[in-house]
């Protein structure tokens, strides 16, 4: 785990200098070990660089930038693969290659340079590099698939740049911090940046499960190609199994394969732990780690001033049903009032989420701890979402109303909702006035600020040049709609992952970790689980009737305790609405100002949202100020508007 830094450009000291400015920006990400190194080609510099979280093999041998001992080809690399013994030993026997350490990274220089770049698709893991190929003078660019790994650029005339962090693009001059308000209407929408874009304009974010090959003969007045292609795509649905799965056999698929996952995700020379709750996902992470590694420590944190809320009696007993050393780790509602102020003057780029799995990995990394698993994925890959109840429901409610045009639905729905608070009522209208497809309904389904209130603060997606969605046209082009009516099941399990988890979960997942520098691995949307689970059906997935993650607990039974399965759906949550009235309404209130400073938004737009709130600040409208209060503290800290 890592912060990485690259630099193409035609003048020496530029590279040296910017190079250096976005390694140090990235020092959270790597506290154990610096590396930068300048190497010439096709009349440039290409500057290398890396901070590193040393996990596999913590001698010198795992330094980076790493160079190839013949071809003299350089690799900059942040991630885990969990696969790499195998397929170590494999290039060893078909090539000859002879390792000087034991790390990933020195496997994979040496597979790029045997197998080229298709050596991609072997990989499982998570991942992003810069491979530079100095023979054929290009640069390999290439992210994980779902992108548990960042990866950020950005291109100008005669220069590129690229880095795990967007603030290491601004640090080192490569990234203006010039507000995209396309950008920022996804972020609101959302509650987090929708990619390929970023809060800034200039730089972009490298689509996950793509590669590029980046040719380096670009001019002083040429801004360099970088044309991203997949080497990983969602499997259609059926791909790879039996014309007809029954659900026994696909439960132990199911079970093989994440056990497998687990069991390559402890592979570390540094202490490991599980965050463990009273969830499925995590009960059976701990249930499996335990058969491979006995002396695995679990983690539980939660409130000790609210014990009414605390899953800490389930999930310690859940560590003693399978023997782990656990760990129970209280905080006080103020600690947490205080990682608040901290979390939002930490964070890479503006998110309604993250403030939670801040406080977990603080707490964690504080108890000596370097690897964490996470139960992240289940819920995406397995239906734990109502999402994927309430999108075929309102598939079907929608085809009864087709007759009608779609703002007499929205106004029929409005009033059906007359009871509910008004971002209830908004978001049902927004519903109905779709065109019925699955994806419109999922996403309409995660929205945050409905779109009265988008227009309400400034912003209409015909104005922006944005899908009426609000995510970008390329966003929604990288996946296959063509059988969404065919099995809705399966298309909602698409747009969770790869919308919900992949611009918001993912990206905050990893900020949130580095900034204690702690790595968390993610064994459910490890590359197999992604190939196995997204090409089952929906119906042997969720059939219906059955609950949540029907398939998860049908393959791990056994795991699964009476009393895990009887309770209801609960997580690690902050008081972050009441937060905003006390504690943290001063600096809700400079970040609004903010926000109306750089006109970004409407300004009256943006008074009204914070006078709903403060009428209403237990219903839903709470998310959408946040959102504009952190996005607003965001700019504060990055000079930005």
């Amino acid at each position: 785990m890592c912060g990485i830094a690259a630099i193409v450009t035609h003048d020496a000291t530029e590279a040296r200098e910017r190079l250096h400015a976005m390694v140090c920006a990235q020092i959270h990400r790597g506290p154990d070990d610096e590396g930068e190194q300048l190497f010439p080609c096709a009349g440039k510099t290409v500057g290398l660089g890396q901070r590193r979280l040393a996990i596999i093999d913590l001698s010198p041998a795992g330094h980076q930038p790493m160079i190839h001992p013949r071809t003299g080809d350089a690799l900059t690399y942040n991630g885990e693969l969990y696969n790499y013994l195998e397929l170590r030993e494999q290039l060893a026997r078909e090539r000859g290659v002879v390792y000087r350490g034991h790390s990933d990274t020195e496997f994979i220089l040496h597979a790029l340079v045997e197998w080229g770049p298709a050596a991609v698709e072997r990989f499982e893991g998570m991942f992003a590099f810069a491979f530079l190929r100095r023979a054929n003078a290009t640069l390999l660019l290439a992210r994980d698939p779902m992108g548990i790994k960042p990866l950020y650029y950005a291109a100008s005339p005669g220069r590129l740049a690229l880095a795990s962090e967007l603030r290491a693009l601004v640090a080192g001059g490569a990234a203006s911090t010039e507000i995209d308000r396309r950008a920022v209407a996804g972020m609101l929408a959302y509650g987090a940046v929708p990619e390929p874009l970023t809060i800034f304009n200039g730089a972009r974010a490298f689509p996950p499960g793509c590669l590029a090959e980046v040719p380096l003969d670009f001019g002083p007045g040429q801004t360099p190609s970088v044309r991203p292609r997949p080497h990983w795509r969602f499997p259609r649905v059926g791909e790879g199994l039996a014309d007809r799965v029954t659900e026994r056999e696909a439960a132990e698929r199911l079970r093989a394969t994440l056990d497998r996952a687990v069991k390559n995700h402890l592979i570390s020379d540094v202490p490991v732990g599980i965050f463990l709750s009273s969830g499925l996902d995590s009960t059976i992470m701990a249930g499996l780690a335990a058969r491979h590694a006995p002396d695995v420590r679990t983690f539980t944190v939660g409130f000790a001033d609210q014990p009414d809320m605390s899953e800490s009696a389930l999930a310690s007993g859940t560590a003693r049903a399978f023997g782990l050393p656990h760990a129970d780790v209280q905080i006080t509602g103020r600690d947490a009032e205080t990682a608040a102020t901290a979390w939002m003057s930490s964070i890479d780029q503006p998110s309604l989420d993250g403030l939670n799995s801040y406080v977990i990995s603080k707490a964690v990394r504080a108890e000596g701890i370097i690897v964490a698993l996470s139960g992240l994925g289940g819920d995406e890959l397995l239906g734990g979402y109502p999402s994927f109840r309430d999108v075929p429901r309102f598939r079907r409610l929608l085809s009864r109303l087709a007759w009608l045009p779609p703002a007499a639905r929205a106004s029929l729905l409005r009033v059906a909702a007359a009871r509910q608070p008004r971002s209830a009522r908004e978001k049902a209208a927004d519903l109905a006035a779709t065109d019925g497809s699955v994806m419109q309904l999922a996403l309409g389904r995660r929205r945050v600020t409905p779109n009265a209130r988008m227009l309400a603060l400034g912003l209409e997606h015909g104005a922006l040049g944005v899908h009426p969605t609000f995510q970008p046209d390329e966003a929604i082009e990288a996946i296959d709609h063509a059988e969404d009516a065919r099995d809705p099941i399966a298309a909602v399990s698409r747009y969770e992952a790869r919308y919900y988890m992949g611009n918001m979960l993912l990206r905050d997942g990893d900020m949130t970790g580095m900034a204690h520098s702690l790595e968390i691995r993610v064994p459910l949307i490890d590359r197999t689980m992604l190939d196995l689970c997204f090409a089952l059906p929906g119906a042997v997935r969720l059939p219906p009737g059955s609950p949540g993650k029907h398939l998860l607990r049908v393959a791990f039974r056994d795991m699964l305790r009476d009393e895990l399965l009887a309770q209801r759906k609960r997580g690690f949550q902050l008081p972050i609405r009441r937060w905003m009235l006390g504690p943290l309404r001063d600096v809700c209130e400079a970040g609004l100002d903010r926000v109306k400073r750089t006109g970004a938004l409407r300004p009256e737009g943006v008074d009204g949202l914070w006078a709903d709130f403060l009428r209403e600040p237990e219903s839903p409208v709470w998310s959408s100020a946040f959102s504009v209060c952190v996005l607003g503290a965001y700019l504060e800290r990055m000079n930005a508007g």
